[in-house]
C-alpha cells in the first residue's frame, strides 16, 4: 500500500487536473521523481513538501498531517493518523465528484 503522504501528493496533483509532467514543472521536480513519489517508491522529504506547499499554495502544516512515522505511537498519534486517513478519502471523493463521469479523472490520477 502506498504511504498516506505519497497518496496525498498524488491526489493534490490530480485534484488540480495536472499531469505528472505539469506537476513536475510546477514543483521543480523531475517527472520521474514525481512518478516515483506517487507510487510510493521514494520517501517524501521536507524539501519535497515545501515544494508542493509552494506550488499548490498550501500550508506546509496541512501536508505534514499526512506524515506517518512513529513506531511507538500514542493515542494522539493514532488519532492524527486516523483523521489523516479520513482526509485522504475525502480528497479522493472530492476529486472524483469534481471530475464527473468524463473519464478524465483516472487519466489525471494516473499521471497521463
Amino acid at each position: 500500500m502506498t504511504p498516506m503522504l505519497n497518496r496525498a501528493l498524488k491526489l493534490i496533483r490530480a485534484y488540480h487536473n495536472l499531469t505528472q509532467s505539469e506537476a513536475s514543472r510546477r514543483t521543480g521536480l523531475s517527472k520521474s521523481y514525481v512518478s516515483a513519489l506517487e507510487a510510493g517508491n521514494k520517501k517524501v522529504t521536507l524539501e519535497v513538501l515545501e515544494k508542493y506547499a509552494s506550488a499548490f499554495n498550501l500550508p506546509l502544516s496541512s501536508l505534514m498531517l499526512f506524515a506517518e512515522h512513529s513506531q511507538d505511537r500514542s493515542l494522539a498519534e493514532d488519532a492524527r493518523v486516523y483523521v489523516a486517513g479520513k482526509a485522504i478519502k475525502m480528497l479522493d471523493w472530492l476529486y472524483t465528484i469534481s471530475n464527473g463521469e468524463d473519464g478524465q479523472s483516472q487519466d489525471n490520477l494516473d499521471g497521463a
